[in-house]
C-alpha cells in the first residue's frame, strides 16, 4: 500500500457526493486476508481493509475497501470505491466503480461510470462499462466495450475495444524528451462519436474506425501536470486517511468517541494546549540531539512526533464527521465509520484551500493533542 499510485481528476467532489448519508445496513470486515464467499450474502455496505481483500459473495449494497490487492468476483448492487495496489475485478457492478492503486484490471461488467486512477489500467475484452470511463495512467489498454465516453490522460493508451460516444483523451507529453506517449486506436478499435487528443505525436489509428472529428491538439505547458499533480496528492491523502481511520476504529472505538465528544468542551484551552505540545517536542529533540548520545532517543520522539501529527488530522476529521451526522439526523447515529469516511473527506478539501486551507489543519492538531493531553491528565 505504501507504494500505491493514487491518480485522479475531480475525485474529491465524485466522492463526496456518494457519501452514504443515508442509514443503511453494514458490515465491516479486517484482517490479514478478507474473504466472502460465493454463498455469503452481505447486506447493505462492506467496509474491508487488510493485506488481501477477496469478495466472492454478492453485496447488497456498496463495496468501500482499502487492501494491498482486492479481487471482487460477485455482483455488488451499489458502488465500489476502493484503493489498493492490486485491484481485480471481474464481476458485476450494477453502479459505480471508483478505484485507484497501481495496476487496475477490468475483465467484469460495470452498470454506470467507472473512474480507474493507476499506474496500469486494463480492461480486456468481455469488460463493459455502461456510461463513461474516466482513467488516468502511465499505461492504458482499452479492449472491451464502454457505451458512453472515454476521458482522462495517459502516458501509452492502446484502444482496441469499442467507444460508444466520444474519446477525449490527453497524452502526457514531454517535448524535452523523446518518450512522449502515445495513442493507438487498433482496426478492432471503434469510436462511435468524436476523437479529441492533446499530445505531440499524431495518433495511429483507421480513420473508417471514427465515427466523428479527428481532433488533435498540441500541449500547451505544464501547468495542467501541476494541477494533476495537486489533486492526485489530495487523493492519496484521503484514502491514506481513510487507512489509518479504519485501524484507529478498530482498536480504539470507545476512546475515539469518548475523546471526540469531550473535544467540544474547553475548545480554546484545547487548542492552547496543543499548540504547546506541537512545538515542545522539535525543541526537546533538538536539544536531545546536541548531546550526542541522546540522538537515537530524539529520532524516536521526532518520529512520535510526526506520528502524532498524522493521527490528529484523522481524529479531527471523524470528530466533524460525528457533528455534521449528528446535526442532519438530529442523533446519534453510532456509525462511526460513514461518520469518519465524510468527515475525513471534507476536511481534506477544506485543508486544500489556498490561505486559510493550512490554517485550518493546524488548528485542527492543536485542537486534538489539547484534547488527547487534557484526558490523559485527568487519569
Amino acid at each position: 500500500m505504501s507504494k500505491k499510485k493514487s491518480l485522479a481528476i475531480f475525485f474529491t467532489f465524485s466522492f463526496i457526493a456518494l457519501m452514504p448519508f443515508a442509514t443503511k445496513a453494514f458490515s465491516v470486515k479486517s484482517g490479514e486476508s478478507v474473504f466472502t464467499p460465493k454463498d455469503q450474502i452481505i447486506d447493505g455496505t462492506l467496509y474491508a481493509a487488510g493485506s488481501t481483500v477477496t469478495i466472492d459473495g454478492q453485496v447488497t449494497g456498496d463495496v468501500i475497501c482499502a487492501a494491498q490487492t482486492v479481487n471482487i468476483s460477485a455482483k455488488v448492487d451499489g458502488d465500489v470505491i476502493c484503493a489498493a495496489q492490486t485491484i481485480n475485478i471481474t464481476g458485476e457492478v450494477l453502479g459505480n466503480v471508483r478505484v485507484a492503486g497501481n495496476f487496475i484490471n477490468l475483465s467484469g461488467t460495470v452498470g454506470r461510470n467507472m473512474n480507474a486512477f493507476g499506474a496500469s489500467v486494463i480492461m480486456s475484452e468481455k469488460a463493459k462499462i455502461g456510461w463513461d470511463l474516466l482513467v488516468a495512467g502511465a499505461q492504458t489498454e482499452i479492449r472491451g466495450q464502454i457505451d458512453g465516453n472515454l476521458h482522462g490522460s495517459a502516458k501509452y493508451m492502446t484502444m482496441a475495444g469499442k467507444v460508444g460516444k466520444n474519446l477525449d483523451i490527453r497524452i502526457d507529453s514531454n517535448l524535452e524528451k523523446k518518450d512522449q506517449g502515445s495513442l493507438e486506436i487498433t482496426d478492432t478499435g471503434s469510436v462511435g462519436g468524436d476523437v479529441i487528443y492533446t499530445g505531440v505525436n499524431e495518433a495511429k489509428l483507421v480513420k473508417e474506425k471514427v465515427s466523428g472529428l479527428i481532433i488533435h491538439n498540441l500541449p500547451e505547458g505544464s501547468n495542467n501536470k501541476m494541477f494533476l499533480a495537486f489533486v492526485w496528492g489530495r487523493i492519496y491523502a484521503i484514502f491514506s486517511a481513510l487507512l489509518v481511520g479504519l485501524v484507529l476504529i478498530s482498536l480504539w472505538r470507545k476512546q475515539l468517541v469518548t475523546i471526540t465528544d469531550k473535544m467540544w468542551r474547553k475548545v480554546g484551552a484545547n487548542i492552547g494546549f496543543g499548540a504547546m505540545l506541537m512545538f515542545l517536542p522539535p525543541i526537546a529533540a533538538l536539544i536531545l540531539a546536541l548531546t550526542f548520545i541522546g540522538i537515537p532517543l530524539a529520532l524516536i520522539l521526532m518520529a512520535l512526533w510526526l506520528m502524532a501529527l498524522a493521527l490528529a488530522r484523522v481524529v479531527f476529521g471523524i470528530m466533524i464527521g460525528r457533528f455534521l451526522m449528528k446535526k442532519m439526523v438530529h442523533k446519534e447515529t453510532h456509525r462511526l465509520l460513514l461518520e469518519m469516511t465524510m468527515g475525513i473527506v471534507i476536511c481534506s478539501v477544506v485543508f486544500a484551500l489556498p490561505l486559510i486551507g493550512w490554517l485550518g489543519a493546524m488548528v485542527a492538531i492543536w485542537w486534538v493533542l489539547g484534547a488527547v493531553w487534557q484526558q490523559y491528565q485527568k487519569r
